[in-house]
């Protein structure tokens, strides 16, 4: 798991950044997000040990404030499982959810909420009079959900184009396939987010009109920044990443 410890100093920077690429409701994400992902790739493992818990609990919280004040840091805090359930980026059932590292506040007028989160499901079953317990391992990495502004009464998702890739058109009829009931795979006018991505919506018109080009290229720089797994759920008035 990745800790949110020592480097929210860089926020500032990241508003700086925010300004250069453009505001909206994914810069501002993007600029959160990037505050527990540099701080997992560049230096968990210089906080480690004794003081660590005493720096997530005392300081974290302080430094946070004081560079925000509308935002809360909460090393073990809660993170909704309803709003994992909700997004509907991961199908599979179940039964433990833990969470750690919150950050909830608002950047503008984008209330955000992010958090570490392990997604697993157990099962018990018995061979020879043994019980034996497996863990499958659905999610573990950043997941955050925040208000989007923009008119949206379906669902639409965009979700890493694996199949394609490695299965080339075959594999886009599988995508089209199984792209699940009521929803409908769309080709997107961007052959460098056609290649990253699927998507998938309920309504395609209005899928076309919230994945305008500007929004597309966001979503293309936070995939650029934080990894291919990236997937993002469109839901009214929310809008839901994954990062594992």
């Amino acid at each position: 798991m990745l800790l949110i410890v020592g480097v929210l100093f860089v926020l500032l920077a990241i508003w700086v950044m925010i300004l250069a690429d453009g505001e909206g409701p994914l810069s501002y994400l993007a600029a959160a997000l990037f505050i527990p992902a540099f701080w997992g790739f560049s230096g968990a493992s210089r906080a480690r040990g004794r003081y660590c818990e005493a720096y997530k609990s005392q300081v974290i919280p302080a430094l946070v404030r004081s560079l925000q004040p509308d935002m809360d840091y909460q090393s073990e805090g809660h993170f909704n499982d309803d709003w994992f359930y909700r997004s509907g980026l991961y199908e599979q059932y179940y039964n433990i959810f833990e969470s750690e590292d919150v950050l909830k506040g608002s950047i503008g007028e984008t209330e955000f909420q992010i958090g570490e989160i392990l997604v697993q499901c157990e099962t018990t079953s018995y061979e020879n009079g043994r019980e034996q317990r497996e863990i499958e391992t659905i999610f573990d990495g950043l997941f955050a959900v925040a208000g989007f502004p923009r008119e949206c009464r379906g669902s639409i998702f965009v979700v890493p184009d694996f199949a394609e890739k490695y299965f080339g058109m075959l594999g886009a009829k599988f995508q089209k396939v199984g792209s699940g009931l009521g929803q409908h795979l769309l080709r997107i006018d961007n052959p460098e987010f056609e290649k990253a991505f699927i998507v998938r919506a309920t309504d395609p018109a209005e899928a076309i009109t919230v994945l305008t080009p500007e929004l597309q290229e966001q979503i293309l720089t936070l995939r650029a920044r934080f990894g291919r797994d990236l997937r993002l759920a469109f839901k009214p008035s929310q809008l839901f990443i994954a990062i594992p």
